[in-house]
């Protein structure tokens, strides 16, 4: 890149971009998923192992490419790194046959993959910040990117099934492009990685407050996650096709606009922990609506995405970016990833895969419903006592 200084306007569309080809890399793979595991023969206890292990790479692997990324003071590179090796793995599929090729091919793409969206925000957020840039903004544009992609994609897989991780390995290849333009941010430039041995060398974030908030990702995304993760195979058995995954993630998608139009001002009025007690009931609402099983009731709970997913995605990232010590952005994000996106993606596909070949896909849906309700209920009560403890304290 050209040594001139980066104005603030290029920064925003390199920022813009970098966020645009990642969740559009992120559409031609999660929605589209289950559905050709199905069609491979997969049952849904196997289907829930293969989407486990997603979770399990963020769990184990990831905080490790994380803590490389905030130490190499250099985390574009690691970042690209990543998304090349994402997309080599990627055609891995094309040549699995069984079980247990797809077991490797998941495990070698994931391992890569799982880490992409915590680095990725860690410099995008960053980076919005640094070069004033309203992050809203530029979450949106993965939005649209990612609406297009899975309303596109879906229609050409019903007719070209095999070709979805050539896709991803495209996509995947176009990120890697826009990754290498991003700005440099203060991590590379000004910030000091955290050194320091004990407990507070390993510190990461700077208010306790991050406990309920991270309680309350893990909720929601049991959730979201069990929902998005079955929702082709229940989409298959219902008798419709893959259009209508298609569909149903485009109308999502669009559904995040207007929240992500107001997120910042509504973050600041009200608070993350009001907005995401409020997001767990939505998403109750969401799983129940999906698990009635009608077309109109899941484009219902699909239009839900807005203050189920987006609401609590953006309330955890921007608060954990605002609350970490300096030098453990990467981290700080890994955290996040490591509970939401690992334990609880791990209960949820788990839970969700057992659950659907012991009850049926419908009556899973329900049951998680249930459980979503009482958890935000639950942690809701346990945060409001603390508070009052803490008040009288």
């Amino acid at each position: 890149m050209s040594n001139r200084p980066v104005t603030e306007a290029h920064a925003g569309r390199m920022l813009l971009m970098a966020n645009i080809t990642y969740w559009m890399a992120a559409g031609a793979y999660s929605p589209f998923l289950s559905a050709y595991l199905t069609a491979k023969g997969m049952t849904a206890a196997q289907i829930g192992l293969l989407l486990t292990l997603q979770p399990v790479a963020t769990i184990l692997i990831q905080p490790l490419w994380a803590r490389l990324s905030d130490r190499s003071g250099n985390r574009r590179l690691v970042l690209l790194l990543l998304t090349l090796g994402a997309a080599a793995s990627s055609l891995l599929y094309e040549r699995a046959g069984g079980f247990w090729s797809y077991f490797a091919a998941t495990l070698a793409f994931t391992t890569f993959f799982s880490a992409l969206l915590p680095l990725c925000d860690a410099i995008v957020i960053q980076g919005a910040a640094q070069y004033h840039r309203d992050f809203a903004r530029i979450r949106m544009g993965g939005t649209l990117g990612y609406a297009l992609v899975v309303f596109l994609i879906g229609f050409y897989l019903d007719k070209t099934p095999t070709a979805q991780f050539t896709l991803v390995c495209a996509a995947c290849l176009i990120l890697a492009f826009f990754e290498a333009m991003l700005p440099p941010t203060r991590q590379t430039e000004e910030e000091a990685p955290q050194g320091g041995e004990g407990a507070a060398g390993r510190r990461i974030f700077a208010s306790r407050e991050v406990v309920f908030v991270l309680a309350f990702a893990f909720i929601c995304q049991i959730g979201i996650g069990f929902s998005g993760s079955f929702l082709g195979r229940y989409v298959v058995e219902l008798g419709y096709r893959q259009g209508l995954i298609g569909v149903l993630n485009c109308v999502s998608a669009l559904s995040e606009v207007p929240i992500l139009l107001v997120a910042s001002r509504i973050t600041r009025r009200f608070g993350e922990i009001p907005i995401l007690i409020f997001s767990g009931g939505m998403t109750a609402l969401r799983i129940l609506l999906t698990g009635l099983g009608t077309v109109p009731a899941m484009v219902a709970a699909q239009l839900l995405q807005s203050v189920t997913y987006m609401t609590v995605y953006f309330c955890c990232a921007t608060y954990i970016s605002r609350n970490v010590l300096p030098g453990r952005q990467s981290q700080g994000q890994s955290v996040l990833a490591v509970v939401q996106t690992g334990f609880a993606s791990v209960v949820a596909n788990l839970g969700g895969g057992l659950a659907g070949d012991l009850l049926g896909i419908r009556q899973a849906y329900l049951l998680v419903a249930l459980l979503t309700a009482a958890g935000t209920a639950a942690v809701t009560l346990v945060y409001y006592r603390c508070r009052a403890a803490g008040g009288r304290g």
